[in-house]
């Protein structure tokens, strides 16, 4: 038995010494992610090279068409840097994209520039595997074909967990709105950050990420307003819930409903409470919005004006995409003016993803 335990151990030190985690873990780590910064056009991509690149930086373009983006940061890293330039090969037949290359700047650069088309866009991963970088530099829809912001924030994740770079600039007109609406419950909580004025239901709502119940109860009064209809995902026993039915509710006006996946969980509400809950899956958005039009009969109007979400499995570090693409199908379907999600991974994103039009030159001295 004690030989075979020995053996045993030993080929699990050496699958943990030749594993990918392995490898990774030991880069030298930073204490916080990376900043991503987001920008619409290629005209604040070239600004957010002027803030953020150093001279002697090696930084990764993928997504490279050899365009003027190209030939501008060629020209700020002077010789000192290195710009490895990435793209997939096209067919200029049925590849639009390939509109705008000058091949030229890779004779003019030849000192500072890497330059590799790949046959397929994954091959991206293994290159990155080969050397380090200190930014990137990333075309969302040069790269995939579409704006994505899931996917770009997938390939994001991907280049940080191996690099570890000082910054992330990305190209994205979705990812910049994406970064525009999301709001640190702390800088909302602290009075750094207010919410718009003239505020209204949207498919693109507000997103105030919080950790902890403390935080997501304290945005109720900044939030909610008197009359709004308001849901609540994962009600659990329905505590949180009666705070926004009070803050919601005056003169007949107002409505909240306290939802859950846990058939005992809702019954335990309704033990509690008088107030009305229902067995619902939070991806169930029809089913959602059957609930206000049967319970709300002072409101006719489709949707929701606040989502509040503290969904198990959403609320930690990890489900990052998870959490992403459950707000995305509850403001497409429910269009609330704000959704407050208990979400660490999304309170993360919030500090991490800045739009460019709000980063000040002075504040990257």
């Amino acid at each position: 038995m004690i030989p075979y335990i020995f053996h045993l151990s030993l080929l699990l030190l050496l699958l943990l010494h030749l594993s990918p985690i392995s490898c990774f873990n030991t880069k030298p780590s930073r204490t916080k992610p990376p900043p991503i910064i987001t920008c619409k056009t290629n005209a604040e991509v070239r600004r957010a090279i002027d803030i953020y690149i150093n001279l002697n930086d090696r930084i990764l373009e993928l997504g490279s068409q050899l365009s003027d983006t190209s030939t501008y940061l060629c020209q700020a890293i002077t010789t000192n840097g290195t710009a490895v330039l990435v793209d997939v090969k096209r067919k200029e037949t049925t590849s639009g994209r390939s509109k705008g290359r000058d091949e030229s700047i890779l004779q003019s650069f030849a000192n500072r520039i890497e330059y590799h088309e790949l046959e397929q866009f994954e091959q991206w991963k293994e290159l990155i595997k080969q050397q380090q970088f200190d930014v990137l530099i990333l075309d969302v829809g040069s790269t995939i074909g579409n704006d994505l912001f899931l996917s770009a924030l997938t390939i994001c994740n991907e280049f940080i967990s191996y690099q570890q770079p000082r910054v992330v600039i990305v190209k994205s007109k979705v990812l910049s709105s994406l970064a525009k609406r999301i709001i640190h419950s702390q800088r909302l909580l602290d009075g750094t950050t207010e919410l718009p004025s003239q505020l209204e239901q949207s498919t693109t709502p507000i997103l105030i990420p919080c950790v902890g119940v403390n935080d997501y109860r304290q945005t109720i009064p900044i939030v909610v307003r008197k009359g709004d209809s308001v849901l609540e995902v994962g009600c659990h026993y329905g505590t949180s819930t009666e705070l926004l039915h009070d803050a919601a509710v005056t003169n007949g006006k107002g409505f909240c409903c306290g939802v859950d996946i846990g058939i005992k969980i809702i019954q335990n509400a309704k033990n509690r409470s008088n107030m009305i809950f229902e067995v619902a899956d939070a991806w169930s958005t029809l089913d959602l919005l059957k609930l206000k039009m049967n319970n709300c009969a002072t409101d006719s109007s489709l949707g929701y004006d606040v989502v509040y979400a503290d969904i198990g499995g959403l609320s930690g570090s990890n489900g990052l995409l998870e959490s992403l693409a459950l707000l995305d199908s509850l403001g497409n379907a429910l269009q609330p003016r704000v959704i407050v999600i208990k979400s660490l991974c999304m309170k993360r994103l919030a500090s991490q993803l800045i739009p460019i039009s709000r980063v000040k030159v002075k504040e990257q001295s």
